[in-house]
C-alpha cells in the first residue's frame, strides 16, 4: 500500500476514534478507494489477532489458555516423612519455602530431601519454634543450602540445637528475624501470611503460624500452636490443615475445626512415638467432621499438589487411629531395669540412678521438651510450673537436671 494511502486510511481511523481536535473529517476520504482501506482494516486485525494468540496455548480440551493463567501454576506441598517432627517444603515455579527442619537426627535427610528437589536455593525459611524437633536440621539446611531470608518466632532459646543453627546461619550471613504479625510474602505468586508471632512463656504457642495461598487454595500451618492460640486466629474456611503439635489434645479443638472447616489434615507424626501421637480427642474430632485425613506414620512422605482451584494428594487417605497402640503405650504399665530400681512408668521416668548405664541411655533418648531456668535444678514439663521466670527449653539430656515432681509430657 502506497504512503499516501496510509496516512489516509491512519486518519480515518483517528477520527472515528474521536480524536477531532485536528479538525479531520471523514468527507475528506470518501472518495478514496473502500477496498483499500477495508484490506488495511483487515491487516491491523489480522496482526492484531496475532499477538494476541502469541500468548495463548491450548490445553488438553483444546481451550485457549493465556500466558498469564499460566504463571499461575501449581504449587507442590511436601510434608517430609521425618518421623515425629516438622519439615515442609513448598515449591512453585522453582522458587521453595522450608517450613521447619526436623530433629537433629533428620539433618542429612531433610537436606538431601531438598536437593533432589532440583533446589539449590530456598526464599525463605521459617523457624515456627525452637523446640529441637522443628529446628533440629535446620543447621545442615544452612550449611548446605542458600537461604535468602530467615525468619524465627519470638522468645528466647538456649538449647544446643538452636545454637547450633543461629550459629550456622550467622556463618552464612543470615541475620534472623521474627516477622510482622500480618506481614506477607511472595512466592512466584503464591502467597504466606503470617497469622500469628505470639510472645508467651510457652514456646508452642510462640510458633509462627502461616496461611499459604495459592490461587484459591488455602493451606495453614500450625507449627505447634496450642487452642489459646487457635481461639485468637482470625481465619476460616482452609482448604488444608498441617495439624498443629503432631496431633496432641493440646491443639485441634473443636470450636476451631469448626471454623477453619478443612477439607484436608495432615499429621506429621512417627509411628509408635511415644507421646501416643495423634491423641483420641483430636482424631475423633477429625471423623465426626468428615475431614480426609493424611499421616506420616501411615504414607511416609506425603505430596499435595495445588492447581490453584483444588488440591491433589499422592497418598491415599488415612486413618483415624490414634497413637495409643503404639508399641511404647501396649506394654505393661511399670517397665523394671534389673541393673537398678530405676522404673518408667507410663512413659515417664521417676528415678533413676546416675550411676547406672542404662539410666544414662534412656536420658540419652529422650528427645521430649522440658524447660528449667539457669539456678534451678530441676526441669520440668509445663513452662509455667512452679512460676518459672525466663524458662529455658530444650531435652532432658540438654537440662543436665533432675525431674520435678510433677514433670510428665504427652
Amino acid at each position: 500500500m502506497n504512503k499516501a494511502l496510509k496516512s489516509i486510511v491512519m486518519m480515518f481511523i483517528i477520527c472515528v476514534l474521536g480524536y477531532t481536535q485536528i479538525g479531520c473529517k471523514a468527507d475528506n476520504i470518501k472518495n478514496e478507494n473502500p477496498q483499500a482501506i477495508k484490506d488495511y482494516s483487515n491487516q491491523v486485525q489480522s496482526e492484531d489477532k496475532s499477538n494476541q494468540n502469541s500468548n495463548e496455548s491450548k490445553d488438553d480440551n483444546g481451550n485457549l489458555t493465556s500466558q498469564v493463567e499460566k504463571l499461575s501454576s501449581n504449587a507442590e506441598i511436601h510434608f517430609i516423612d521425618t518421623g515425629n517432627s516438622d519439615a515442609i517444603l513448598i515449591i512453585k515455579d522453582n522458587k521453595a519455602a522450608l517450613i521447619d527442619g526436623g530433629d537433629n537426627d533428620d539433618e542429612a535427610l531433610v537436606s538431601s530431601y531438598i536437593k533432589k528437589q532440583g533446589i539449590s536455593e530456598l526464599e525463605y525459611v521459617f523457624a515456627t519454634h525452637p523446640h529441637a524437633d522443628h529446628i533440629g536440621g535446620l543447621d545442615r539446611v544452612a550449611k548446605e543450602i542458600k537461604i535468602n531470608n530467615l525468619y524465627v518466632s519470638n522468645g528466647e532459646a538456649d538449647t544446643k540445637s538452636y545454637r547450633d543453627f543461629i550459629n550456622e546461619a550467622a556463618n552464612k550471613g543470615l541475620y534472623p528475624s521474627v516477622p510482622l504479625l500480618g506481614s506477607k510474602f511472595d512466592l512466584a505468586g503464591s502467597t504466606f501470611e503470617v497469622l500469628s508471632v505470639a510472645n508467651t512463656n510457652d514456646p508452642n504457642n510462640n510458633s509462627i503460624v502461616l496461611l499459604y495461598t495459592n490461587g484459591n487454595d488455602k493451606i495453614l500451618l500450625m507449627g505447634d500452636a496450642e487452642k489459646e492460640i487457635e481461639q485468637k486466629l482470625n481465619i476460616r474456611d482452609v482448604d488444608l490443615l498441617k495439624v498443629g503439635h503432631h496431633g496432641s489434645h493440646s491443639s485441634s479443638s473443636k470450636p476451631f475445626i469448626d471454623k477453619i472447616n478443612p477439607e484436608y489434615a495432615v499429621i506429621l507424626v512417627g509411628e509408635d512415638n511415644k507421646y501416643g501421637h495423634p491423641h483420641k480427642e483430636t482424631m475423633d474430632t477429625f471423623k465426626e467432621k468428615g475431614i480426609e485425613v493424611h499421616r506420616s506414620d501411615e504414607c511416609g512422605d506425603i505430596v499435595f499438589t495445588s492447581t490453584g482451584n483444588g488440591l491433589e494428594v499422592d497418598c491415599k487417605k488415612g486413618s483415624y487411629n490414634t497413637g495409643a497402640n503404639s508399641k511404647y503405650n501396649k506394654t505393661e504399665n511399670t517397665v523394671k531395669i534389673e541393673s537398678n530400681t530405676s522404673s518408667i512408668q507410663n512413659g515417664n521416668i521417676n528415678s533413676y540412678n546416675n550411676n547406672s548405664n542404662e539410666s544414662e541411655n534412656i536420658e540419652n533418648n529422650k528427645s521430649d521438651v522440658v524447660y528449667w531456668t539457669k539456678s534451678g535444678k530441676k526441669y520440668h514439663s509445663d513452662p509455667n510450673c512452679s512460676g518459672m521466670k525466663s524458662p529455658i527449653s530444650g531435652t532432658i539430656k540438654e537440662s543436665q537436671r533432675t525431674p520435678c515432681s510433677n514433670s510428665s509430657r504427652t
